[in-house]
């Protein structure tokens, strides 16, 4: 935990400036293209993509802690030579940032499956919750400081000083994770090739075709990611264009949705005492649909005729925003719990690498989506949208959700 919340401070930092070093260097004094900053952004989500599935498989087959730790330390080594050529030459081309940025996210490709697996192989089923609650409080809490400590130290110092700190960010979590005592769960096969891969990946989605559970918490794990993406997008539509509300106070509209991420996993503990896991993942989504349908009624032309200001539809926008960023949070808590009860260790990595790939899938994707829909049609239009598909999911899947004998069928398969 201490080496996830170091390393994911740096990286936020340095994401963060990254694109303001874009934004400032290339954009608005070159090219004034937002395609190029926007590509930046965008290229971090292709390796991933087409590198994820396959390297779940790997994670599988050999030490997990041996992955993340080699991982870590190489994520330091490239940040750290990225650095140094920084100091040579006195800037980082595009091509650079290019490169940096896709170096990165290989890593991250081959990452992400071995470390999804750590938590269920160190800590026991019935402490799965409160393991899964810490992780998300840091992680939530480090993305709300990383990008404020990337953009005070980015306005002083500049980039250099960010990639310093986080290059030894890299490093320090890889010594720290040298001390981990974790299992060994993987099982490569005698003969490493294609067909040995071939058949452990088919394996894999097998496993989640066959369990009616898992198969509903990979659907679902998709649909928050596809409508809950482009909220932001959304938000920043209703409140600068409907609403009308100054920097600050939109600015503040994002700072409660990110408050209420890390204060939700605080009190998840106390509702799992008296739920369970499907049964919180039906009615988190769901109330979270039911929200968004809510929100797509306060950014109605209706509701704000009702009013003479921007005052109580501006409030009424920060309360459901609280709402909807503990409720969603909650959900992923739950989505995490589900897949560490319902999936054996020893195919983690492979499965975990599916339900990750679809994930980051739809998160470009719904914001294409809801772009689009923004040009032509109204943001309450879009927000009703976006809250009606998660509701319409969840009463289709709501027997697999909810029924213990599903959950059952699905670990033993």
């Amino acid at each position: 935990m201490l080496s996830k919340f170091i390393s994911v401070i740096g990286t936020q930092m340095q994401e963060f400036a990254l694109s303001l070093y874009v934004l400032s260097l290339y954009v608005l004094k070159v090219t004034g293209s937002a395609t190029l900053f926007a590509s930046v952004l965008a290229v971090a989500i292709i390796p991933q993509l087409i590198l994820g599935i396959f390297a779940g498989v790997l994670a599988d087959w050999y030490d997990r802690k041996k992955i993340i730790v080699f991982l870590d330390l190489f994520n330091g080594v490239v940040v750290g030579v990225f650095t140094i050529i920084f100091l040579l030459t006195g800037s980082l081309s595009i091509y650079k940032i290019y490169g940096l940025v896709i170096l990165l996210s290989v890593i991250t490709a081959f990452y992400g499956p071995a470390i999804g697996t750590i938590i269920p192989s160190i800590v026991e089923k019935d402490k799965l919750i409160d393991a899964n609650s810490i992780s998300s409080f840091i992680s939530n809490l480090s993305t709300l400081i990383g990008p404020v400590l990337g953009a005070m130290l980015f306005g002083f110092y500049g980039i250099f000083i960010i990639l310093v700190a986080n290059a030894f960010s890299f490093i320090f979590a890889g010594i720290l994770e040298m001390f981990i005592s974790i299992p060994k769960s993987n099982n490569k096969p005698e003969n490493v090739n294609f067909k040995a891969f071939r058949n452990d990946f088919i394996a894999g989605l097998i496993f989640i075709k066959n369990g009616k559970f898992i198969l509903t918490v990979v659907i679902v794990a998709v649909i928050v990611n596809f409508t809950m993406a482009p909220l932001t997008v959304c938000l920043a539509y209703v409140s600068k264009v409907t609403l009308r509300v100054s920097d600050f106070q939109f600015g503040l509209l994002e700072g409660v949705l990110a408050f209420s991420m890390v204060v939700a996993p605080i009190i998840v503990g106390k509702i799992y005492k008296r739920l369970q896991t499907g049964t919180i993942m039906f009615f988190s989504v769901f109330i979270a649909g039911i929200l968004m349908i809510i929100m797509s009624i306060i950014s109605a032309k209706f509701y704000l005729n009702l009013f003479k200001g921007n005052t109580i539809p501006y409030l009424s926008l920060v309360f459901l925003c609280f709402l909807v960023g503990a409720i969603v949070t909650i959900c992923n808590i739950s989505l995490s719990v589900a897949f560490q009860k319902a999936v054996p260790l020893e195919i983690m990595g492979r499965v975990g690498a599916v339900m990750s790939s679809g994930c980051l899938a739809a998160v470009p994707l719904g914001q294409i989506l809801i772009g689009a829909m923004l040009d032509k049609f109204s943001t309450s239009l879009c927000l009703l949208f976006m809250g009606i598909v998660p509701v319409i999911t969840m009463l289709i899947f709501r027997k697999n959700l909810m029924d213990e004998g599903t959950f059952a069928s699905s670990k033993k398969a």
